[in-house]
């Protein structure tokens, strides 16, 4: 099990669209590399046809602490701060993301508001990262 990179508490296993993900109940999400491109595509599947609301939607970006280092709960290398859809990502290239609470549904919101992800394209160019 993975420990939460704020409280280093245990986190609790969840599955989000078949994807067994790392949850901490105060602090957030870890994915695994990989895992948040399946969940946001399963996502974007589950919503099927997207109408006006979508495009009308208004960007969530998510208060981000620039200043904390967060460290790799399978590695404990630095995590780098990454944008990706409008929201800050804490992310270790060898192991998966990080993402607060209340960051993962601020993506799904922001994908939406996207035409190439509306349009069942896949945007991202760095889908082995996430």
């Amino acid at each position: 099990m993975i420990g939460c990179p704020i409280c280093h508490g245990e986190t609790h296993p969840q599955i989000l669209h078949g994807i067994n993900l790392d949850v901490c109940p105060k602090h957030g999400v870890w994915m695994d590399t990989g895992e948040l491109l399946l969940v946001s595509e399963a996502e974007r599947h589950k919503h099927g046809r997207f109408v006006l609301a979508d495009l009308l939607r208004q960007e969530q970006q998510p208060p981000v602490d620039a200043g904390r280092a967060l460290a790799c709960p399978c590695c404990d290398a630095p995590m780098v701060l990454e944008l990706y859809a409008g929201v800050h990502l804490d992310w270790c290239p060898n192991h998966g993301v990080w993402l607060d609470t209340g960051e993962l549904s601020a993506v799904f919101s922001n994908l939406r508001r996207d035409h190439r992800y509306r349009r069942g394209m896949t945007l991202r160019l760095w889908a082995a990262r996430y």
